[in-house]
């Protein structure tokens, strides 16, 4: 009897053994599974979070490149002041209120010059002058028209007025009068310089004689008449009192 107590006994420790590692070990599973489970969970979180950001990261460059990218427009014109350097092929013209445009040249730049640019003052044609020698001119400023196209300069004209026999030559900016058919002139703080039309004389307009900003168009003769009427900026190239070019002065 005593023995088969011994036995019972032994065999009932066993088994309750036997039992409490089961269950540690299936607690244990259960464990590995729940920290395995909020591992992946904080994985998950963290990859996430991470996309966010780099997601983040890509639409802040995105609106940084948009906030960068210029909207102007590349201006397109004639303006008349004083030309000034600002960096090699870079310049600005402004006028008598320091309005100031800039503007860049290249190789195709024509560059004419009545003394201070190149050239002499006395001569009665302007002179092909250097991109060098318009940089040195620049840097203490030079009175020119500078013709543009999107932003780059057609030409620089040096200012430059003559008598030639009675009959005026040059290049005058002002306010246009209309005295009669065919026949105008143009008024500043020097005065006033009467000049003739003709059929060969190129009128460009940019909103104030005909079309508009954004293109430069021909004009005609009575679309320049009305527009002289009320009293607009130009810029007029003169050659022995005939003009040969007017253009809206956008300063």
């Amino acid at each position: 009897m005593l023995r088969h107590r011994k036995s019972v006994l032994t065999a009932a420790a066993l088994i309750a053994t036997t039992t409490l590692l089961t269950a540690c070990q299936g607690g244990g599973s259960g464990g590995d599974k729940a920290n395995t489970s909020s591992s992946s969970s904080s994985e998950a979180k963290a990859m996430s979070g991470s996309d966010n950001k780099a997601s983040g990261s890509d639409e802040e460059q995105a609106d940084g490149n948009a906030g960068n990218k210029s909207d102007g427009k590349k201006v397109t014109g004639t303006w008349f002041g004083t030309v000034s350097y600002l960096a090699p092929g870079k310049y600005t013209v402004s006028d008598l209120k320091d309005t100031k445009q800039q503007f860049f040249t290249s190789t195709d730049t024509d560059i004419q010059g009545a003394g201070k640019i190149c050239g002499d003052a006395a001569g009665q044609t302007a002179t092909p002058c250097s991109e060098d020698e318009l940089e040195a001119a620049a840097r203490d400023g030079v009175s020119a028209t500078v013709k543009l196209k999107n932003g780059i300069a057609v030409s620089v004209i040096e200012d430059h007025s003559s008598n030639d026999d009675g009959k005026t030559s040059g290049l005058w900016t002002g306010k246009l009068a209309y005295l009669a058919p065919n026949k105008y002139s143009v008024v500043n703080d020097e005065g006033q310089r009467a000049f003739l039309t003709s059929t060969e004389t190129v009128i460009n307009g940019a909103g104030l004689i005909c079309g508009d900003r954004e293109e430069i168009k021909q004009c005609t003769e009575d679309e320049l008449e009305a527009a002289a009427k009320k009293s607009i900026d130009v810029v007029v190239k003169v050659d022995h009192g005939i003009a040969v070019t007017i253009d809206e002065n956008h300063n």
